[in-house]
C-alpha cells in the first residue's frame, strides 16, 4: 500500500450508502407501467426519477463540497468494495432513466436522455474499475454482499439503455457503435453476473450470510433479470449485423440466467420477509434495492419471454411487474409517513415538547 494512499483517509463523497436507489427503483417502475398496460403512470414515475437524480446530485455535491478540496489521493484511495456498491447506483440510475427517456418524443426529453447516457458511460469507466481493482485486493470471501452485483449490473443498465438509441439516431455509423457496445456490454455484464454468482454460491455456502446486509441480497436476482433483458434486448437490436453463432449461444443464456433469478427469488422473497417482519419491524425507512431488483426481474421475464416466445415468462413477467408497482407505492408511502412523522418530532422537540421515545427512534 502507498503512503499516499495509508495517509489519506477515504473521501466520503465516493462512499456514500445507495443514492441512486430511488432513481433506480422509480425508472424501473415507469418502464413496467408502460409494459403492464398502466400508460397513465409511465411518465409521471419517469420525470420524478429524472428530478430525484437531479436533486440527490445537486445536494449531494453541496453537503460534500469540502471534499472537492481534498487531494487526489483522497479521491483515488480505494478501500474495500463495500465502500464501492453505493456509488455504482449513479451510473445504473443514470442508464435506466436514460432508457425512459429514450422512448418518449421531444427535444427536451432526447436531449436529457443523451446527456444521461454520456454520463452513465463515464461513470461506467470510472467506477467499474475501481471496484475491479478494490476486489482484486480483497482475499476474504467473506466480504462479498449483494453490493457485488451492481458492477456487472451497471454494464447491463449501459447495454440496455444504448438500445433504446438505436431507432433514434439517422447515421448508420452511430447506430453500428451502439449495437457493438450494446452486445459488448450485454455480454461482459452477464460474465461479470455469473462470475459474482458462483463466488456468492460459495461464499454462502461457506458464511451463510453472516456480516452480509439482508436487504443487497435482493440485488442477487433482480442482477439475473437485468441480464436477461440486456441480452434479449442486445439481440433484438443487432438484426443482421452479427454472426448467428453469437445468437445461438446467447439465447440459451437468457432462458438459464433468468430461470436462476426465478429460483433465487424465492428464497429472497422468504428470507426477506422473515428479517422485515422479524429483525427490522418496520423501525427504520424501507430501503429501495428490493423494488429495483423486483422490477428488473419482472422487465426480464417479459424480455425473455418475447424473445423466446415463451408464454410462461412473459406472465410471470407481468405478474411480477403488477406487484412491483405495488411494492413502489408501499414502499413510496412507507418512507412519505416516516419522514412526515420525523418532520412533526422535530417540530415538537423544538418548541420544548418532550419526545416520546417511539418518535426519537423513528427521527434517529
Amino acid at each position: 500500500m502507498s503512503t499516499a494512499t495509508a495517509t489519506s483517509p477515504p473521501n466520503p463523497a465516493l462512499r456514500v450508502g445507495l443514492p441512486f436507489g430511488f432513481v433506480m427503483a422509480t425508472g424501473a417502475a415507469s418502464q413496467l407501467a408502460g409494459l403492464c398496460g398502466e400508460a397513465w403512470a409511465l411518465k409521471p414515475l419517469l420525470w420524478l426519477a429524472v428530478a430525484a437524480a437531479v436533486w440527490i446530485t445537486g445536494y449531494g455535491a453541496f453537503r460534500h463540497r469540502a471534499q472537492f478540496r481534498a487531494p487526489l489521493s483522497t479521491w483515488t484511495a480505494l478501500g474495500p468494495p463495500a465502500q464501492h456498491g453505493g456509488v455504482l447506483t449513479v451510473p445504473l440510475g443514470l442508464a435506466v432513466v436514460s432508457t425512459g427517456l429514450a422512448g418518449q418524443t421531444g427535444g427536451f426529453a432526447a436531449a436529457v436522455a443523451t446527456v444521461g447516457l454520456v454520463l452513465a458511460w463515464l461513470a461506467v469507466l470510472v467506477f467499474v474499475p475501481r471496484f475491479v481493482a478494490s476486489v482484486s485486493r480483497t482475499r476474504r470471501l467473506s466480504a462479498l454482499d449483494g453490493s457485488w452485483f451492481l458492477a456487472p449490473a451497471v454494464l447491463l443498465g449501459v447495454a440496455i439503455s444504448n438500445v433504446a438509441f438505436v431507432p433514434h439516431e439517422a447515421s448508420t455509423v452511430t447506430q453500428d457503435w451502439l449495437r457493438f457496445s450494446a452486445l459488448t456490454a450485454a455480454i461482459l455484464g452477464a460474465l461479470g453476473y455469473w462470475t459474482v454468482l458462483a463466488a456468492a454460491a460459495v461464499r454462502v455456502a461457506r458464511y451463510r450470510l453472516g456480516g452480509a446486509r439482508p436487504v443487497l441480497w435482493w440485488i442477487w436476482a433482480g442482477c439475473g433479470g437485468l441480464a436477461a433483458t440486456s441480452m434479449s434486448k442486445a439481440i433484438g437490436a443487432s438484426g443482421s449485423h452479427w454472426d448467428s453463432t453469437i445468437t445461438a449461444i446467447l439465447r440459451p443464456a437468457v432462458a438459464v440466467t433468468w430461470t436462476v433469478a426465478a429460483v433465487l427469488i424465492v428464497p429472497i422473497l422468504l428470507l426477506g420477509a422473515r428479517f422485515m417482519i422479524t429483525t427490522c419491524k418496520y423501525q427504520q425507512h424501507a430501503l429501495w434495492p428490493p423494488t429495483f431488483s423486483s422490477a428488473v426481474f419482472a422487465l426480464g421475464g417479459l424480455a425473455a419471454g418475447k424473445l423466446l416466445a415463451s408464454q410462461t415468462m412473459s406472465n410471470i413477467g407481468k405478474y411480477a411487474g403488477y406487484l412491483t408497482l405495488i411494492f413502489w407505492v408501499v414502499t413510496a408511502t412507507w418512507n412519505l409517513t416516516r419522514l412526515a412523522r420525523a418532520r412533526r418530532a422535530g417540530d415538537r422537540n423544538t418548541s420544548g415538547a418532550a419526545v416520546p421515545a417511539s418518535q426519537q427512534t423513528i427521527r434517529n
